[in-house]
């Protein structure tokens, strides 16, 4: 057992009823077990705890072994003079305050079952932890669940707009400029693509929205990827003379090209291909993001990423080499689908949540939930454990629950580990 445990067994009363004396064999009664802590201080705030005919309202301490305590110096420190309860679960000699008061001592005991399912989960070599035991959870549980994640996923995007609105001075324009850059890397390059973005402003690129070539020049120079020595066509050096220019009149810096990953991706996943769609984005918006606003569902905002790249690509993936002509080079539907879902969405759910537009971010959820589910690997695996997906809504809740819950074996604070433990 570790610390973790008995915080959440407290927290949650998941201990024996009928085992509450203090090792000093006082009765007591929890009345409300407190606020869990997540900084400096004791670990459960604002606790009521009665003792007899009296009723205490203070913060509670959580140890493996009651010597602890001491070890971590509480008994010098004033901020754990509050401490009503010190729960632990091996006792020792008695403890006390900096005031001098003896705190009250209570050996938690669990259930064998509990440890032993707790155990089990951590001990898990499954896909998830809880793979044996999720058939058994009510689907209206892990609903419930995948709403909140679905949330916390939007809490976890505005951390990220809240830095890039300070990066770009609260230009909101180019944080979504940003935003849809590292959407086109699709995992692979979203990085690369995040940095040329940041490094390249945004009112540049409108300033030449209505010139194709010239946007080609801005976003494959800044990216790095305009090298004279591999240039041995026209067009590619027309980029190059282009960037020449333009990057000297606006004092553009470039990324370094060797950042760009090309291995083991299909050569319609290539950067250079992901930039020319970028770049007929802007083209065919005019960089007038605003557009994504006025269209609120996701079938006319995919739409929007429907564009056709310049004739120079039907017969290159990258620059300077030739290959077999291909008309279709477009973003797919589901790319178009995935642009949505993980740029626009979230970016329209933080926009309006700054402004307590209550109706618009409602609005951007069940936008989310009409859309279609994400079709992976991943998805397809909670599938097969029973776990119900119809929805783009579902599936991103789904992929966040894998990767921030289940990969980390966050049983604990998660739900469904918590419906687990808790069922006898």
């Amino acid at each position: 057992m570790n610390e973790e445990l008995l915080h959440y067994m407290w927290q949650h009363r998941l201990f024996l009823p009928n085992d509450l004396l203090t090792t000093s064999n006082e009765s007591f009664e929890i009345i409300d077990p407190g606020v869990p802590n997540n900084n400096a201080g004791p670990d459960f705030f604002n606790a009521k705890i009665k003792f007899g005919e009296t009723l205490l309202a203070g913060n509670v301490e959580i140890h493996l072994e009651e010597e602890d305590w001491n070890r971590h110096k509480h008994h010098q420190d004033p901020a754990y003079n509050n401490v009503i309860l010190h729960v632990v679960k091996k006792a020792g000699q008695g403890i006390f305050t900096a005031d001098r008061r003896l705190v009250p001592t209570w050996e938690l005991k669990s259930s064998k079952q509990m440890i032993e399912k707790y155990e089990g989960l951590y001990s898990q070599k499954d896909w998830i932890a809880c793979e044996e035991h999720i058939k058994k959870v009510d689907s209206f549980v892990i609903m419930q669940w995948l709403d909140r994640l679905l949330i916390e996923r939007f809490q976890e995007k505005q951390e990220l707009i809240d830095d890039l609105l300070i990066h770009c001075n609260r230009d909101w324009d180019q944080v979504f400029f940003i935003l849809l850059a590292r959407s086109f890397g699709f995992g692979v390059n979203s990085q690369p693509f995040e940095m040329m973005a940041k490094q390249t402003p945004l009112k540049v690129l409108l300033k030449h929205s209505s010139d194709l070539l010239q946007l080609e020049a801005l976003l494959f120079g800044q990216a790095g990827l305009l090298q004279i020595d591999e240039l041995n066509d026209g067009y590619s050096q027309l980029l190059w003379k282009e960037y020449q220019f333009l990057s000297a009149k606006y004092k553009l810096r470039a990324i370094d090209g060797y950042l760009w990953k090309y291995l083991r991706l299909r050569p319609i996943n290539f950067p250079t291909i992901r930039m020319a769609q970028l770049a007929s984005v802007i083209f065919q918006t005019k960089g007038v993001f605003d557009v994504f606003l006025d269209e609120m569902s996701y079938v006319k905002m995919s739409d929007l990423f429907t564009v056709s790249l310049s004739d120079y690509w039907k017969n290159h993936y990258k620059l300077g080499v030739c290959s077999k002509k291909e008309s279709h080079k477009e973003l797919g539907k589901r790319s178009r689908e995935l642009l949505v879902m993980n740029t626009i969405i979230p970016y329209l759910f933080v926009f309006f949540d700054k402004r307590n537009d209550f109706e618009g971010k409602e609005r951007v959820l069940e936008m989310l939930y009409e859309m279609p589910s994400e079709q992976n690997n991943l998805i397809t695996k909670w599938k097969s454990l029973g776990v119900r997906c119809r929805s783009g809504g579902e599936s991103q809740a789904l992929i966040f629950l894998k990767n921030n819950y289940c990969d980390h074996k966050k049983c604990l604070n998660c739900h469904i580990g918590h419906k687990v433990l808790s069922s006898t």
